[in-house]
């Protein structure tokens, strides 16, 4: 009755490890499949903004399912008014919102964008983002990001942290 019990449970932990394998090796939902043309790109489906940021990364931010990237501006640089926001999307009818909040997650600015192309095509993007300086240099956020076309919820999204600087 133990053996069986200890060959039970040992089929069971083999057949966990198998699935957490083949999900963790699916980085990618079902649909089109997003090519990125360079080898500098960092998965981070959210990345925190730290109290003291480093030097900016030299790296793109990439999307969960890859399906948007942030080229422009990089992780951890200091930005001011007017921001550029470029990179590249596949995304349902080429639609992206975009926002600049600060650490307690308010919006200083935000919009509406098209990339150049729509899903599953790939398309670039540059927004040029106005916002109010802050008093003194802040934490901050540049989100970009897909609302699901059938409830508008977040559906794909990057997180460039940054510090917002004052002029």
């Amino acid at each position: 009755m133990r053996r069986a019990l200890l060959l039970i449970a040992f089929i069971l932990l083999f057949i966990v490890l198998v699935n957490v394998f083949l999900l963790s090796s699916r980085s990618q939902a079902p649909g089109p499949s997003p090519t990125l043309t360079s080898s500098s790109v960092a998965r981070t489906a959210s990345p925190t903004v730290s109290l003291t940021p480093g030097a900016p990364s030299p790296t793109a931010l990439v999307s969960a399912r890859g399906f948007i990237v942030v080229r422009r501006p990089l992780a951890n640089s200091r930005v001011s008014s007017p921001l550029t926001i470029s990179g590249d999307a596949s995304v349902f009818e080429a639609n992206l919102n975009w926002r600049i909040v600060d650490t307690s997650g308010r919006p200083l600015a935000e919009g509406i964008t098209t990339a150049s192309a729509g899903a599953p095509e790939r398309g670039t993007f540059t927004i040029a983002a106005t916002y109010a300086d802050p008093l003194v240099d802040t934490l901050g956020s540049v989100e970009v990001f897909e609302r699901s076309p059938r409830d508008g919820s977040i559906d794909e999204i990057v997180r460039v942290p940054v510090v917002l600087v004052h002029r």
